[in-house]
């Protein structure tokens, strides 16, 4: 498959933003459900402060074992967003990253990490093993072929 074609992979730099999130443990097959809750108790804690998310949701996996994934999720807020009970106040990952953004279903995902692993090779980048995921879009309205995800591995800095 030549990934360059289909996939424009881009150095980006994260800028950080406070968030709310939770982390958590959990495998890939029961992460869908972990999401539907999580997203949902962060919004209404949101709703009860009278704010709103201040961009869309995202998902830092800490590493990628399919089995045992290691994420925090959740949304950008304003600085003065309160965290409560197991939601609690972060930030989004900041510095260098290898980025590609994909459109299509969330379990296909994997073709884009496949290009950005081999583009971070060629550029002699060294990505950290986390990632980051920005989803553009909403699945309770949105067709899984127009899922856009902004899909980011963080790099180490030299």
């Amino acid at each position: 498959m030549d990934f360059e074609c289909q996939f424009v992979c881009e150095l980006r730099e994260l800028a950080p933003a406070t968030a709310l999130t939770i982390r958590a443990h959990t495998t890939m097959h029961d992460i869908a459900a972990l999401f539907d809750a999580g997203y949902r108790e962060i919004l209404s804690l949101l709703e009860q402060e009278g704010l709103r998310p201040e961009g869309p949701p995202f998902a830092r996996y800490y590493n990628m074992d399919m089995n045992a994934l290691d994420v925090e999720f959740g949304f950008p807020v304003p600085e003065h967003a309160e965290a409560r009970g197991r939601v609690l106040k972060s930030r989004t990952p900041s510095g260098k990253a290898a980025s590609s953004l994909y459109i299509g279903p969330y379990n296909e995902i994997e073709p884009v990490y496949d290009a950005l692993i081999k583009w971070t090779v060629d550029n002699g980048l060294t990505i950290s093993g986390e990632s980051y995921e920005i989803y553009l879009n909403d699945p309770a309205v949105t067709p899984p072929d127009q899922l856009r995800t902004q899909v980011c591995l963080l790099l180490q800095e030299s």
